[in-house]
Formats: structure tokens, C-alpha cells, sequence
């Protein structure tokens, strides 16, 4: 058997040695032109002794070497040396898997999917007494959404009055200015530490800190579980003044201290927190039963905080910034985006609570959705989600609203934005009144003028018709919007039904969560979109 693979070894070189002769050969002539006819019987030599050494496959190792010196400085040497000198028993029978049970070559493993992240949105309960009525609801409800709107107008037009002057936070644009919402109206659990924590936190689109109140609390308010410790956790860890996420928000170095990185942050709604900078292991829940956690989690440790939180133990800020719960998870989560399904919350706060998935869970689910751009505020900085409002239509007639009344202004002042703080939804004059006009002539019933801070109501048992409205955003987006999500009841009796819009006289406009409950919201700020897909989030 060896006899044989060693005669196949051997005809194999020959094959290769005449034909690499035959190129040799064919040469001769050009040999002759540039070295002469004694050249050229050296070389013809050369080959056949060539081809002679490699015929014999029982020739020495000796016999081949002297080959190789003879012909040391000749051409193509190389290329016949590598032939002449190969050694002709290679055992060239496939070699068995010494293991029959492995795969010799194992295919690539896909990395594993990116964890399914969830929390629970909860609306908050202190905001009205659990037995009051509706209408104390609904009202009180009104005047924390006129809080907070007043408050983001007066802070968007301070920033304005600041770019004119020159001041503000430098950038690499010029200068900015920072607007952040403040506390809302849905709650969230954040556990943090080592060992961990749980703690429920407001949950805020307007804004891109996420903080907590810390010990030793120079300045604290009331909350439902005990203060977070920072000296009893073993991750926890204080950030210095020259990383990147210190530099992220508008604060300052404590000058007795400037290794570490304290931080003041301020809300439209007059709240604040004043602290330091730190990370920590941030663990989530994932699939049922299963959790998972990311160490080095920035957020701040408030020493001192202002404001009213019902009970919360901080913000998690869902703005665009660097430092929101969305961006810092992105990398790890499949993506900076997240997406929630707001349930009916106004008539039943104790409601099941809504579902709000991250990263990449935020984009599973059945396909349709429908993307409207995110506009930016070229002159505040603000943790704001602008939308592109196109009009609406009322029984599917396009009301006549002009085209540049949700925009914008080139000073910064205006345009719509969507915001899971705020409950109702605030309109131009000029849009609303619009709106009314087409429901006053198509409602069969009383209007009802005495309402507090609602002015289109109707009076009388629900009527058998109401006509749809369709709310239309940049991008071919028509949202047909739910019934009850634009006519609501306002009392206990159902006597009397109230648009859920309110005019406003100029500043900020408003998609508030009660027009958007029940769609599929999705925040893509990967690629700066916002997704709607009409669902029933109760299921």
C-alpha cells in the first residue's frame, strides 16, 4: 500500500516537472539572445538534471541538496527547489475526527438576543383623594397639566430671552439652553444596588436625568420606602468631575472636593435636586421569573430636592439626552428606543398598569406601525419629543387650520409635543376652535358652557353619534383616534360630555396621554422617529 501512494506521490511530480520543463524549455530562445549558446546548454542542463533528482523518489537528502547548490544561481531556481526538494511520502489519505461525536468545523454561533426588557407604568395615586368623585379627579388632573405647561412655556421663554443675550450653557452649536418637564403622571420601579433595591420612580418624557434621593439628606421629602444609602452598596461608585457624564449636565464641582462630580438639576414645574453623580448595578426584570443587571449605571444622588413627587423616590428621566434611562440601556439592550401602551387611567387610577418595554422588546409585536419624524428645537435643548402636526379632521373633513400653527417658531417658541405627563391635550386657538365648530354642528345635544376649565361640553345622555377624528402627523401618519380618548364624560351621572381639549393663547402645544391611550407608542431615538399602532393595551 505505501509502495503504491509513493508511486502516486512521484507521478504527480513528474506531471508538474514537465510541465513546468516545457515553460522552462520554451524559453531557451530568449536565453540565447541575452546570455549566448553556452547559457543555454547550462540551462537545459539544469532542467534535465532537475527533473532527473525529483524522478527519484529513494534519492537522498544529499542528492537533492546538491541539485539545489548547482543550480544556486540560476533562474526559476525557486519554483523547481520547491518541487524537487517536497517530500514525497506525504500521507495524503483523509484523516479520520479523532472524535466521531464532535463536528470538526462547529458553525459560528449567532450571538445570543439582546434581554426583553419590561416595567410596569402605574398611574400615580396621590394626585386625587382614592373615594373622590370623577369630576375632583378630572379637575385636579387640569390644574397639575396648567402647572406644568406654565411652568415649560416660562422656562422655554427664559431660554429664549437668555439666547438673545448671549448667555446660556456653551455648546459646540453656541449656546443652548436646557428645558426638562418635571414630575408626571405615570410611575415605574428602578432597582438599584448591591444588594439590590427596589424603588418607585415618576416617569418622565421631558426630561434625561434619572435620580434618586440619597443619604445623608441635607433636604428631602416624603417618600413611601426608605432613602437610598450609597455607603450600603457595594457597586456603588461617585463619579469625577472630568468624565463625559459629569460634562453631560449643566452642573458644577464641589470646590472643597473636585475629584467628584455634583450636579443641580432643575425642572419646568420649579423642582429641583441638587447632588452628586455616581453609578451603580442596575438590575430589570426580563422574561417572567428572570432578571438581569448593568453595572456602572450613571444617575444622581440628590442631598437636596424640592418638588412634589407623590410619594416616588425620584425621576427617571425617557428624554433624548445621553444620561436617560433609554440611552444608557441602548447599547446593551438592542437599541435606544422604548414603547408603551397607555391604558384609560382618568376614571379608575387603581386601573391595571400599563406595560412599557426597552431596547429591543420595544420593537417586537405585530408590524403597521406607522413613523413620524422627531423635530428638533433649533434654539432650546430641550427633553421634549416635538412632533410634526399636519392637522386634524373632524366626520373626515379636513378642517381648515393653516399649515404653520403647530409649527415651530424660528425664536423656539411653539410647536407640539408628545408627552406621557401631561393628561389632556392642548390646541391653538385657532385649531380648537376649529374642532368645536365641527362637533357643535354635528353633537345632538345642549352645550353646556359651565364647565371649569373644559369649553366644549355637551349636556344630556351620550350621544348615539360622535363624530371621529383623525389626528394627522408628517409622514402620511392619520391617526384615527379612539373615541374615548377625545370625548369623555366628566361626572359620575354620565350627563355631561366634554371634549378633552383646552385653547391656549399662544407657547407650547400639547399631545397629552389621553389622546394616545391605547396605541402602541414607540420612541426610536436610534433613528429619531416616533411610531403609533392602534392596540388594545388592556389585552
Amino acid at each position: 500500500m505505501m509502495m503504491m501512494m509513493s508511486m502516486i506521490t512521484t507521478a504527480k511530480k513528474l506531471l508538474l516537472l514537465s510541465f513546468t520543463l516545457l515553460l522552462l524549455m520554451s524559453s531557451s530562445s530568449l536565453l540565447r539572445l541575452l546570455h549566448g549558446s553556452t547559457t543555454s546548454t547550462n540551462y537545459y542542463n539544469y532542467c534535465i538534471t532537475a527533473a532527473a533528482a525529483a524522478a527519484q523518489p529513494s534519492a537522498s537528502a544529499s542528492a537533492s541538496a546538491s541539485v539545489s547548490v548547482s543550480v544556486s544561481s540560476r533562474p526559476y531556481r525557486n519554483l523547481l527547489l520547491l518541487l524537487v526538494a517536497a517530500p514525497d511520502d506525504v500521507d495524503e489519505t483523509p484523516k479520520p475526527n479523532p472524535n466521531p461525536n464532535t463536528d470538526p468545523d462547529p458553525p459560528l454561533q449567532p450571538p445570543p438576543p439582546p434581554p426583553l426588557v419590561s416595567a410596569q407604568l402605574r398611574p400615580r395615586t396621590d394626585i386625587s383623594a382614592a373615594d373622590a368623585p370623577l369630576s375632583a379627579r378630572l379637575s385636579a388632573l387640569a390644574r397639575l397639566d396648567s402647572a406644568r405647561l406654565s411652568a415649560l412655556n416660562r422656562q422655554i421663554d427664559n431660554a429664549i430671552i437668555a439666547r438673545r443675550s448671549g448667555s446660556g450653557f456653551a455648546s459646540s452649536g453656541g449656546a443652548t439652553f436646557h428645558v426638562s418637564a418635571g414630575p408626571g403622571v405615570y410611575t415605574m420601579d428602578i432597582t438599584l444596588g448591591t444588594p439590590p433595591r427596589t424603588f418607585p420612580m415618576i416617569m418622565d418624557t421631558g426630561s434625561q436625568l434619572v435620580w434618586m434621593q440619597c443619604q445623608p439628606c441635607r433636604a428631602c421629602v416624603k417618600q413611601s420606602v426608605p432613602i437610598f444609602v450609597p455607603n450600603a452598596s457595594s457597586t456603588y461608585t461617585p463619579l469625577l468631575c472630568s468624565t463625559a457624564d459629569c460634562q453631560n449636565l449643566p452642573g458644577q464641582c464641589d470646590p472643597q472636593d473636585t475629584k467628584t462630580c455634583r450636579y443641580t438639576y432643575s425642572y419646568a414645574s420649579q423642582a429641583n435636586t441638587q447632588g452628586q453623580l455616581g453609578t451603580d448595578t442596575l438590575t430589570f426584570a426580563t422574561n417572567p421569573g428572570s432578571s438581569d443587571s448593568v453595572p456602572g449605571f450613571t444617575f444622581g444622588c440628590g442631598f437636596s430636592n424640592q418638588g412634589e413627587y407623590g410619594g416616588a423616590a425620584g425621576l427617571v428621566g425617557m428624554g433624548q439626552g445621553p444620561l436617560s434611562l433609554p440611552s444608557q440601556l441602548g447599547p446593551r439592550m438592542g437599541g435606544k428606543r422604548f414603547s408603551y401602551c397607555l391604558m384609560q387611567q382618568q376614571h379608575d387610577p387603581a386601573a391595571s398598569a400599563s406595560i412599557m418595554l426597552l431596547g429591543a422588546a420595544a420593537e417586537a409585536g405585530p408590524d403597521g406601525m406607522a413613523f413620524t419624524p422627531m423635530l428638533q428645537n433649533p434654539s432650546v435643548v430641550a427633553s421634549l419629543y416635538y412632533i410634526n402636526v399636519d392637522g386634524f379632521s373632524v366626520d373626515g373633513r379636513r378642517l381648515d387650520i393653516p399649515a404653520d400653527t403647530f409649527s415651530i417658531t424660528p425664536q423656539g417658541a411653539g410647536g407640539m409635543i408628545l408627552d406621557s405627563g401631561t393628561t389632556y391635550t392642548y390646541l391653538p386657538s385657532v385649531a380648537f376652535t376649529e374642532i368645536k365648530k365641527a362637533f357643535d354642528a354635528a353633537i345632538k345635544l345642549v352645550q353646556y358652557k359651565g364647565h371649569p376649565f373644559l369649553p366644549a361640553c355637551y349636556s344630556g345622555p351620550r350621544p348615539d353619534v360622535v363624530p371621529p377624528v383623525t389626528l394627522h402627523l408628517k409622514g402620511a401618519v392619520d391617526l384615527a383616534l379612539p373615541q374615548d380618548n377625545y370625548f369623555i364624560r366628566v361626572d359620575g351621572n354620565e350627563t355631561t360630555f366634554c371634549l378633552a381639549m383646552i385653547p391656549t393663547t399662544g407657547g407650547l402645544q400639547v399631545v397629552g396621554n389621553m389622546l394616545h391611550q391605547n396605541f402602541r407608542v414607540l420612541y426610536d431615538l436610534d433613528n429619531s422617529r416616533i411610531g403609533f399602532l392602534p392596540q388594545t393595551c388592556s389585552s
